[in-house]
C-alpha cells in the first residue's frame, strides 16, 4: 500500500468516527421518543455513550497517525 492509498484509507476511518459521533450523540439525545421503559433507555444511553467516547478516542488515535504518515518519508507500507 502506497502512502497516499493509506492516507485516503486512514482519512475514511476518520470521517466514519466523525459521523458516529454525531450519530450517537443524535440518537442519545431522541431515546425519549423511543417509548422504552426508564431501564432500557437508561442502558441504550450507557451503550451509547460508551460508543461515543470510543469513536472520540479512534478519532484522536487516527489523527495523530494520520499527521505521522504525512510528516514520514516512508512511501510503502
Amino acid at each position: 500500500m502506497t502512502k497516499d492509498e493509506l492516507l485516503v484509507f486512514l482519512e475514511q476511518g476518520r470521517k466514519i468516527d466523525e459521523a458516529l459521533l454525531l450519530y450517537s450523540e443524535h440518537i442519545k439525545n431522541t431515546l425519549y421518543l423511543s417509548g422504552f421503559n426508564t431501564s432500557l433507555r437508561n442502558k441504550s444511553k450507557e451503550i451509547l455513550n460508551t460508543l461515543h467516547r470510543e469513536s472520540y478516542e479512534h478519532k484522536i488515535f487516527l489523527r495523530q497517525l494520520l499527521d505521522q504518515v504525512k510528516k514520514g518519508e516512508k512511501d510503502v507500507y
